[in-house]
């Protein structure tokens, strides 16, 4: 199912006017992988990972079930009620920081269904998981979106709610310090 596509549309449409679970059962499937991801990648416990993972379905559930707004781009969407959620789960704990350094259970993220792609991204990972951690939030969350998760830079100024050139810029700047580290 491409992002923004008519059958993401169809199925959003029958969860709102149907309150039709197998609907957001199917939207659940194609995303819940890549939202896990992201939150593990920002809290590195599995456990916090899966209910916040689980907390940020729900919350999409009842919203799309509840509101009369379009929903446009339901992967924006998700990944903002995502931030918002390790926001939150930060404020709880009152950290500070978002590490990033217990990779223990990653294969538990990965569908199983997908074994190539599985080696492929925990090799990238563990390639720029030491540099990564070293690097500001803000950078290291959008070099996420866009090398791992490999979101367009307009899908990320709408994922993040900043303008496209400040997302270039950050990118940019997130590139040349991670570059500056590789190299020290």
């Amino acid at each position: 199912m491409k992002r923004n596509s008519i059958q993401e549309k169809y199925l959003i449409f029958r969860i709102k006017q149907h309150k039709d679970p197998d609907a957001y059962g199917q939207l659940y499937d194609h995303y819940v992988t890549r939202i896990y991801r992201f939150v593990f990648f920002k809290v590195s416990s599995s456990e916090d990972a899966e209910d916040i993972t689980a907390d940020v379905f729900l919350k999409t559930w009842q919203y799309i079930r509840n509101t009369d707004k379009k929903i446009g781009n339901l992967n924006a969407l998700l990944y903002k009620m995502s931030r918002n959620a390790v926001i939150d789960y930060y404020r709880s704990k009152r950290r500070t920081e978002m590490p990033m350094s217990d990779q223990s259970s990653y294969e538990d993220i990965m569908d199983k269904r997908d074994i190539e792609a599985e080696v492929e991204v925990k090799m990238e990972i563990e390639n720029i998981e030491k540099y990564l951690d070293q690097l500001k939030d803000e950078y290291r969350e959008v070099v996420i979106l866009r090398h791992v998760e490999q979101y367009s830079i307009n899908e990320i100024a709408e994922i993040l709610e900043k303008s496209v050139s400040n997302v270039r810029v950050i990118l940019h700047r997130a590139i040349k310090r991670l570059k500056e580290l590789i190299g020290e």
